[in-house]
Formats: C-alpha cells, structure tokens, sequence
C-alpha cells in the first residue's frame, strides 16, 4: 500500500478512488464521461462504476425513460467539440420548424437560422409498437461512451446510502455493499431514491414539480410525413391546469407532451380530442396509445444538493424549466465532474465551484417563469392577444432578415435549448416587435381581418 504524503487530503480523490453513480440517464453518463477524462489529465486513475437496472435497448417501459427527447443544434455543436458526435443512427428525425396552434389560429415559425435545428430522439429503446426501429437509443448511446471510457455499468438498484466513518455506503438490491469516496445522484425526479437522499439528513429535498404526460402513437411514415413534416406541434391553449403541449414526430411515432397539473389517462385522451389538436392529428386516431406515463417535472431545484462527498445533479438537482434537460445534464455533470476532480469532494468545494453553475440554472429559469406567466396572462387568456401574436409571427415568417424576427425567436427560445431565458426575455423589450404586436392588437380590437 503506497504511504500517503503528510500533504495528503481526504477530501481529495486519489488513485482508486471509488465513484458510484446512480442513475445511468444523461446527467449520469455525463459526469462518467468528464470524470474519467479529467482524471487522466492529472494522472489519476478512478473506478467510477453506474448503477442503473433499466436496458435503454429495450422498447417500452423496461428502457424508457419519460422524456420527449429533443437535441437543440447548438448542445450537438457544443458536444462535437468536447469529442462527442451523437451519430445518426440515434437521431429519429431532424426538426426545423414549429407549428404554434392555438384557439386563434396557427402559424409555422421555422429556425431562427441554420444553427438553431433540433434533433428528435428516443432516451430508451423506443415504444411498444409493430413497427421495427432502424434507430438506436440516445441513452444507450451515452452509456456506452462512458464504459468506453473506462466506466462499469450495474444493472442493480441502489436501496440504501448512508454514513460510514465519514464515507457513503451503499446497498444494492442484489444484497451488496459498496464503500463510496464519491456518490453522485443522478437519479432523475421519479425515482423514489429522492427520499434516500432526504433521509442523509443534510438538507436535501426532492425538487417542486409538475405533471407530463408522454404518450406514443404509432403511425406509418408517410402518414407521419404528410401530416407533421419535420415541425414540432405547440399547442397553447386555453385549457385548466394545461401549461403547453407537444407534438413530436419520429420515424413511425409521434411522441405526445403534455405539461401541467392533475393530469391522467382521460386528460391524454381530451386531449387528444380538442379541435385544434384535431386538425392537426390524421383522421383515424388508435384507439389505445403504444405507450402512456405520467411523470414529474422539476420546476425548481431542492433546498440543498450536495454534502461532503455526496453531490445531486440533472433533475434530482437543478435544471431548465420545461426545456432542453439534456442540456442541463450536460452542464451539470461536467460541472460536478470538474469540481470533483479538480477541487474536492468536501461540501465547501461544491459550494465554491459547483453551486454556482446549479445556481445560474435556477436564476434562468426565473426569467422562464416570468415568460411563461405572460404566455398564459396574455396569449391564452386574451383571445385578441392571441390573434395580434399570431399575426406578428406570420408577418416576421415573410421576412428574410432573421434579426428582425423578433417574437418568432423569443417563441423558438422558449421552448428549445437554442437560448437561455434571461437573453430571451431582454429580446422581449424590441421596441419595433412592441410596436407591431400593438398594431396588431389594436387591428384585432377593432374587428381586422385575420
């Protein structure tokens, strides 16, 4: 056994040092990824082992993983970069466009510009269905980098974490015991494991959250074709306790968001049943959908998300209010990663190098919630608001000059992880876009054509 230097820290990982990951979803995989990385730019050599008994190459709930599955353009960018391409054999559909439904109407707004696409993927294996998927999963994808990188993946659940001579212990369901240096929980919001965390005792609580409802439908390609194109459906109605919802299309399915409160089964179908939904959806609509869950969605981030040598992150941290969670994953697990391997594991390190990125995260998502809170005042309770928009963003569509489109990309921000809330709602004081949604407001006021 090598003789520890008088310098030595604790608090510091060092050679064979353990990781225990739990949870193998984005946020998860990201931190494995970064971790081993990092590690071997000062040499260190780590055993980061995930914890996770769901096969993301399984179809249905076995792989599932409730998510919508979006990719904003700029996180494949950004992720190019680091040295990780998502290949195509993951992305289900390249998006363009949306198309924005409401009482009022409907208008196409397509991409700021050509760096603001976005990909269409299945976090699992994909949903109970006939079809045979010629795509693989994103998850899978991610997980199979880390154990490339040098991580080992366990198909076993984690029962327990607790305290130990200043150290976590874990126990797994498969009766074992493992000694931690490090535990990340990378969990996600509908894991019971928040409760595990809670029960450490050093400030952790689960996140606030809403309702989504994911349900798949299965269609053939072209019915898919003619009637989504490669537009995401938005639907902003004025409906109770309905915040939006989605319409995604992949491949032979359409994957189905909906956020909100209170929802179950029969709202899914109500849903479904709207007339502006609709005439969107083809004239035979299945009888059952192949899929359906309803699960959390974290709005806000817990009291507390790290302690000596425990740290939270992805949903059961901090994350971006109704959009882009891969995105956040990515930068939360980098940032645990880094902070781990580059400052420590004691809390005051996380405090000092971690907190900050998951507190900039929350301070965004401030501004998010004003937005949305001026969507539903204004877009949806007001039907002349909603038509004046509706006109703005048709008439901007005409232009080619993507700077002045300018409550096209606001609309675009807000729901994709092309821009963060604060530059969003700064674009919001454009004097001309007042100026036009003025004109159009008072045309609507006033009885003008639509």
């Amino acid at each position: 056994m090598p003789v520890k230097s008088k310098n030595y820290d604790p608090l510091m990982l060092d050679d064979g040092a353990r990781i225990s990951v739990i949870g193998g979803g984005p946020t998860g995989t990201f931190f494995s990824i970064f971790a081993l990385k990092m590690a071997r730019m000062v040499g260190l050599d780590l055993d980061v082992t995930i914890y996770d008994p769901k096969d993301f190459t399984r179809r249905g709930p076995a792989g599932c993983n409730r998510c919508g599955g979006v990719v904003s353009e700029i996180l494949v960018q950004t992720l190019a970069v680091e040295g990780i391409k998502i290949p195509d054999s993951v992305i289900h559909r390249g998006i363009d466009s949306y198309c924005l439904h409401t009482r009022e109407g409907s208008v196409f707004i397509s991409t700021p510009d050509r760096e603001k696409t976005l990909a269409a993927v299945y976090r699992g294996g994909g949903p109970k269905g006939k079809s045979i998927l010629d795509k693989s999963s994103f998850d899978r994808f991610l997980l199979d980098l880390a154990i490339q990188e040098g991580a080992t993946h366990v198909a076993d659940r984690i029962e327990s974490v607790q305290y130990d001579n200043g150290r976590p212990v874990l126990l797994t369901r498969g009766n074992g015991r493992v000694e931690a240096d490090l535990v990340v929980g990378a969990y996600g919001i509908n894991s019971p494991f928040s409760k595990v965390f809670e029960d450490l005792d050093f400030g952790y609580r689960k996140p606030r959250c809403v309702k989504a409802a994911i349900a798949e439908i299965e269609y053939d390609r072209e019915t898919i074709r003619e009637h989504f194109g490669s537009s995401i459906h938005l639907f902003l109605l004025p409906e109770r306790d309905l915040k939006f919802a989605a319409i995604i299309p992949k491949g032979t399915f359409i994957t189905v968001c909906i956020v909100g409160r209170e929802l179950d089964p029969e709202r899914v179908r109500g849903f479904l049943a709207h007339p502006a939904v609709r005439k969107v959806l083809p004239p035979h609509i299945p009888d059952k959908t192949n899929c359906m869950c309803i699960s959390n969605m974290n709005v806000e981030p817990p009291r507390r998300a790290f302690s000596d040598r425990i740290v939270a992150c992805g949903d059961a941290g901090s994350t971006r209010l109704f959009k882009d969670g891969i995105g956040a994953a990515y930068l939360m697990g980098k940032a645990a990663a880094r902070t781990a391997i580059f400052q420590g594991v004691r809390k005051e390190d996380f405090a000092q190098f971690y907190e900050p990125v998951y507190q900039e995260i929350h301070s965004d998502n401030l501004y998010g919630k004003v937005l949305f809170s001026f969507t539903d005042l204004l877009l949806k309770k007001f039907a002349f608001m909603t038509r004046a928009m509706l006109r703005v963003v048709d008439n901007e569509q005409q232009l080619g000059d993507p700077e002045r489109k300018i409550m096209s990309s606001i609309l675009w921000g807000m729901f994709t992880g092309s821009d963060r809330y604060r530059e969003i709602f700064f674009r919001s004081f454009d004097m001309n876009m007042h100026l036009n949604l003025t004109k159009e407001t008072l045309r609507s006021l006033l009885g003008g054509a639509t």
